[in-house]
């Protein structure tokens, strides 16, 4: 059988090919040279004896061979990539590779991460942190944490808890503007984050005080970076909580008037549907949710 295939790194290469239908994007995503893929696409061609793909002065597409063989490919890489799933799973250390933005993974799982190994020291933690959203159908990770509307198609969502904003700065910051009443925004330098328009203009309306035209000497395209421009006295921000309460816990930063507001999106677990089941991804949850760096703020406190 072995001789009436082709060598098999052959069909992840031409997969990649004929997904993009691009030579350049396939060289990209597999980390080798177009020239490297064009050379082995035309060795698989050659094995074939029948051309893949249409090539264009500006770039290739697959013709009806291509589109036919792409077809079993496909099901042929995703039937490997479950058995080896599967099999991995039931023979090897359980290893469970998480995937969150910085401020949950700093702020959250790993100052506790140690209880849940003392709880769980069957199963190994790897986490990544990032700002893009996996894409859980080719990435190679088996749990996103994120926040947002819950809206990511052909993945299960579960709803971790609902989220509050509230305005925070560092504690030299809130003693030089004498910071005492949300009013005083409009006095003070706001700081920004690139693509939510209008944010302090909702946040003003929520907690229900005029709206004016307010001063953003500082617009950061991270949220992350956000906070930290907050914790070096550069002015207010808005943080997300309770995943920053550590950072109040800590005096890292203030939280000068005491007053948050739900915030339209909510901190969500995201895996692929076969895995609803795994017994690592819902022991880690079940001990997220419970988390003390999650505890709820409330206006009281």
């Amino acid at each position: 059988m072995a001789k009436s295939l082709p060598a098999l790194h052959l069909f992840s290469i031409f997969e990649a090919a004929a997904r993009h239908e691009s030579f350049r994007l396939a060289a990209e995503e597999l980390f080798i040279t177009p020239s490297a893929v064009s050379h082995q696409i035309k060795s698989l061609e050659a094995f074939l004896g029948f051309e893949l793909f249409l090539r264009k002065s500006r770039g290739v597409s697959l013709n009806a061979a291509g589109k036919s063989y792409l077809a079993y490919v496909q099901k042929a890489l995703e039937l490997l990539e479950q058995g080896t799933k599967n099999v991995s799973g039931k023979y090897s250390t359980p290893s469970l590779k998480i995937s969150t933005f910085p401020t949950m993974s700093s702020n959250v799982i790993i100052p506790q991460l140690s209880h849940f190994q003392q709880a769980h020291p069957e199963i190994e933690i790897r986490l990544e942190t990032g700002m893009n959203v996996a894409d859980l159908r080719y990435d190679d990770c088996d749990l996103a944490i994120r926040v947002g509307k819950g809206d990511w198609p052909g993945v299960e969502v579960k709803k971790l808890m609902d989220l509050h904003i509230e305005a925070v700065c560092s504690a030299e910051f809130a003693n030089k503007y004498q910071l005492k009443s949300p009013e005083q925004i409009a006095e003070v330098p706001l700081i920004d984050l690139d693509g939510m328009d209008n944010i302090w203009q909702q946040w003003s309306q929520a907690v229900q005080i005029p709206q004016q035209d307010y001063q953003h000497p500082l617009v950061f395209s991270h949220y992350d970076s956000c906070l930290q421009a907050a914790e070096q006295g550069l002015g207010l921000a808005l943080a997300i909580m309770p995943i920053e309460q550590l950072l109040l816990d800590r005096h890292l930063l203030v939280a000068p008037f005491k007053l948050n507001t739900l915030y339209n999106q909510a901190l969500y677990a995201v895996y692929r549907k076969e895995d609803a089941d795994r017994h690592d991804i819902q022991c880690f949850l079940n001990w997220l949710v419970k988390s003390p760096n999650l505890k709820t703020t409330t206006n009281d406190e």
